[in-house]
């Protein structure tokens, strides 16, 4: 963003290098707002099979789905403040959820 040097308001961009200024009209030269950026490539540290795919997966738990034996607890707040939050085991593999709500063991 550049700024007007005489009002101190916002300039907007016209041609390559010039702006002017919205209140005064007063024109100037600068840099242009869009600087191009070169992004790295993505660099593939090691390949391989990842055993546990969710490193928060510690909850002893046996998935239904998929027989792995981590999950993680995950507790989603309410909606509405009379509520009450809601509280899953989501599988440290597969992500298959089970809601906890109203199961006795």
């Amino acid at each position: 963003m550049k700024l007007c040097s005489k009002c101190k308001n916002i300039m907007k961009p016209l041609d390559k290098g010039m702006f002017e200024c919205i209140s005064c009209n007063h024109k100037a030269k600068g840099k242009d707002l869009i600087e191009i950026e070169k992004i790295p490539e993505h660099e593939i540290v090691e390949e391989g099979v990842v055993e546990d795919k969710n490193i928060f997966a510690d909850y002893p738990f046996k998935c239904e789905k998929c027989g792995f034996d981590k999950a993680e607890v995950v507790e989603r707040p309410p909606y509405v403040s009379d509520e009450d939050s809601l509280t899953y085991l989501k599988c440290g593999k597969c992500d298959w959820m089970e809601n906890l709500a109203r199961k006795t063991s």
